[in-house]
Parts: C-alpha cells; structure tokens; sequence
C-alpha cells in the first residue's frame, strides 16, 4: 500500500509541472527565467526591416501580481528585474537588432516603450567607434567617451523627441572627448548652433540659479559660454599645455564702433575675436578647464603718434586725430593692431596692467 502511494507521488510530480506549463502558454502572461546567451559585436548595422520585425514580436505580458506568496513581497526593483528576465526569456531565438544610437534617440511613446521590453535584443551603436552599447530593461549600460559635438546632438534629438531614457543616460553616462585649446575658445563663437532650453536643461539647476540668477531663463547671448560650462560639467577637460588667456575689454560700450567682439589672447600668441561674449561667466569657466585667465580693461587706446582712442564725457569713447574729436572708435580694430605693433605699453591704463600687458608684449611673434 506504501510503495503504491510512492508511486503515486512521484507521478504527480512530473505530471504537475507539464501541466502547468500548458496552462501558461494558454496566456498572456507567464513568469520570469534566467538567460544568458552570447551576441555577435560585429559594427554591422541591421537592416530597418529588422527593427520592425522585433518591434512585431508579440510577447507575452508580464504578470507583476500572480497568484503566489513570494510575488507579492517583491520590492519595485525587484519586479523591474523579475519583468526583464521574463521578457528576455521569450527572445532568446530572435536575432539582435544593431542600430545608431541616434536612430534610439529618436524615439519615443509607445515605440520607445516596446523597444524597452525588447532591450535584450538592442544594440546601440557608438557613433564615432566600432563599439555596441548594451541596454538593460531602460538603462544604457556602462560609461562612455564621445565627442562634445556629437553629445551636443544626441542630447537635442531626445529633448525634441521627449526620450527621456537617451536623455537621462547622456547627461550621467557621457563624457566629452578632450577638446583643444583652438576648439574651446572657437566653440565662444556660436551662441545660435542649439535651442537655448537643450543647452540649459543640460546644467543642474544650482547652477543654473549661481550664474544666470534663481528661475532666470538663459539669454541667447550666453549660450555660447553655456555650451562650454556644460562641457566642463560633464567631465571634459582640454588636452595638451593649458594656455594662459589675456581677455581685452572695454572699459565702456558707449560709442563702440563695428562688430561688438572681445578680444582673448593666448600665451601660443593666437588673438580670437569673440562676439557678444559674458566675460564673467567665459572666465569662471575656462578657469574650472584649468585656464589662467587675466582681464585688461582698456580706456585709451594707443593708434599711432598723431592718433588714439579715448573715454570721454558720460562713459562714451572718442577717436582723437590731431586736433580733430569725433564721438565713437573702433576698439576692436584699433586694439588688435596695437597689440600686434606692441604699442599697448603705450595706452593711459598701461601701469593698471604693466605686468600682463608685458606679458602679452613678449608673446607677440
């Protein structure tokens, strides 16, 4: 009677499970398993047929609350990983989509979400190296290194499409590729290359509220200056010799004539001519890159033995030749040609700024 009931037993144990199987493919929901399979990393990209196709897959869906007691303990966390291994499950026989990483930035709503459940199968291409980026559930995996350019793009194309996942994973996951000297203080130029609200969702609000004031919105004229303080926030630095930086200002704008530039010289002796520039703020940040930067205010100007520039009545800037006054100057013109033809040491403010205006003298080639 014993060994019948044995028998019975054991029976039961074998035939239970297969029948709870059967019951489960009968649904639309099952449970999570383990996985691990091996991926092809060739730089080949997919066809586009392809992502329609694992976008198509139908899956069964995830079950957060079956019937049992261990479920129901689970913490949020861990039924995300429960809901990952259960969709990987179902995919370990479809073959892995390689895609650029822009194509995902691209993304959003409902397609984003079903990409999601489909994430053991995405690979990401990096875009300026045979390299794949993994995704697990809705998390990049790992760090990388890519040029602040293509950042810069990637970041606009997920605040436009409302990716919040390519969002979050370029602000904490990348970091700016090193950029030269030349390429830091060229990047000063272009306060109109991206939408004010990209570059300034890109820096943390205390920041925001330390440079530009609390719930201030950034000025098109500083997005320029933005755009590197964003670099400098994300961890890039500027490769090679860090050059020392002389910034040649205006002690007033009444009466400037031309372009409104301001004038940076560097220690390699190269002169940049610099729209609209907030020195403040350009200074505090090329300093956190590790520059040394020096301000020279000027309020005469030094043209030739017969002619100059100068500050006159109410702030506003006369040119002086011979006996002749006329209201305004080119300051941008005349202090270049000064500082190329070493005649700086020869302007009324020369003994506020002897030692860098000296400095500058030497550097001249």
């Amino acid at each position: 009677m014993i060994n019948l009931f044995l028998k019975i037993i054991i029976f039961l144990s074998f035939v239970c499970p297969l029948n709870a199987q059967e019951e489960l493919d009968e649904t639309d929901f099952g449970r999570p398993g383990n996985l691990v399979e091996d991926v092809d990393t060739s730089c080949d990209l997919s066809a586009d047929i392809k992502l329609l196709e694992l976008l198509d897959f139908k899956l069964k869906k995830f079950n957060p609350n079956p019937n049992d007691d261990n479920a129901a303990q689970m913490t949020p966390q861990e039924v995300q990983q429960a809901s990952i291994r259960f969709y990987n499950q179902q995919l370990v026989d479809v073959e892995p989509v390689k895609m650029r990483v822009e194509t995902f930035a691209t993304l959003g709503g409902d397609t984003l979400s079903s990409l999601i459940e489909r994430s053991s199968k995405i690979l990401l291409k990096h875009p300026e190296r045979c390299e794949f980026l993994r995704l697990y559930g809705d998390q990049v995996i790992g760090n990388f290194e890519m040029s602040f350019q293509k950042i810069l793009q990637l970041y606009a194309t997920a605040i436009n499409k409302n990716n919040e996942i390519a969002q979050e994973f370029v602000r904490t996951q990348l970091v700016p590729a090193p950029m030269t000297v030349d390429d830091a203080l060229k990047s000063l130029y272009d306060d109109y290359g991206y939408q004010q609200n990209v570059i300034e969702s890109l820096l943390p609000e205390d920041v925001k509220n330390l440079f530009f004031g609390e719930n201030q919105l950034l000025a098109i004229a500083d997005v320029a200056e933005s755009k590197l303080l964003a670099f400098s926030l994300l961890g890039g630095r500027i490769s090679g010799k860090k050059d020392q930086l002389f910034v040649f200002a205006p002690d007033s704008k009444k009466g400037l004539l031309g372009s409104n530039e301001t004038i940076v010289f560097t220690s390699t002796g190269k002169i940049y001519e610099v729209p609209l520039l907030n020195i403040p703020l350009a200074l505090n940040v090329m300093r956190s890159l590790g520059f040394t930067a020096k301000i020279i205010l000027l309020s005469h100007i030094y043209i030739d033995p017969n002619s100059y520039c100068e500050i006159g009545e109410a702030g506003m800037w006369y040119h002086f030749k011979g006996d002749d006054k006329q209201m305004g100057c080119d300051f941008l013109s005349n202090t270049v040609k000064s500082i190329k033809e070493k005649t700086l040491n020869l302007s009324e403010g020369y003994s506020l700024f002897k030692e860098s205006i000296d400095q500058v003298t030497e550097l001249i080639k």
